[in-house]
């Protein structure tokens, strides 16, 4: 095991990322190979600049992702935004138009008031036109009638309860009248 000879327990470099430069936390040289432009005495130092520059890194990826998610905030809100003028355009039209039908439905019900008022006076003016005098006047004069005597009134009686008679009709034709005697003979 490579940490073996330290404590664990109280080792946090384990969580931290490696260094991308030259060196990592005891001194070991990484994989690559890279020339120092400090001196030996400065790596610490170099190791201080390393985990400064590392954290400035992060920084512009944080930036960098912080942007992002701006972008798509703002996108998002400016989505949501047009969504909601949309609804309230809707409704605005909806209820300019309801407006306009009730207006009409106001003209309309003003229309048939004033057209009942044209029908009574009509009706009132044709009624006293019509009166039983102006009838009574009009057949006397232009019709030469005259009111019924009682001797042209004739009353009838349906107190002796209803009775139907039935009547032959006395307009036969030949062929009928032939029919009809030998229908006599033979009853």
């Amino acid at each position: 095991m490579v940490y073996s000879h330290r404590n664990l327990a109280y080792d946090l470099t384990l969580f931290e990322e490696p260094y991308e430069d030259e060196y990592q936390i005891h001194g070991r040289l990484k994989n690559k190979k890279v020339e120092r432009s400090a001196p030996q005495d400065n790596e610490e130092l170099t190791i201080e600049e390393n985990k400064k520059e590392r954290a400035e890194k992060k920084q512009k990826v944080r930036k960098a992702k912080r942007k992002k998610g701006d972008v798509m905030k703002i996108a998002m809100a400016s989505i949501f935004g047009i969504a909601l003028v949309v609804v309230v355009a809707s409704i605005i039209q909806g209820q300019v138009q309801l407006t306009e039908l009730n207006q009409k439905i106001s003209n309309a019900k003003d229309d048939l008031l004033e057209k009942q008022s044209v029908y009574t006076q009509l009706e009132m003016k044709v009624d006293s036109g019509i009166s039983t005098s102006v009838v009574e006047e009009y057949a006397q004069e232009k019709l030469n009638m005259s009111k019924a005597s009682n001797s042209q009134k004739e009353f009838i009686d349906l107190s002796k309860g209803d009775k139907a008679e039935v009547t032959l009709s006395s307009h036969n034709n030949v062929f009928e009248s032939i029919s009809q005697a030998f229908s006599d003979l033979w009853s």
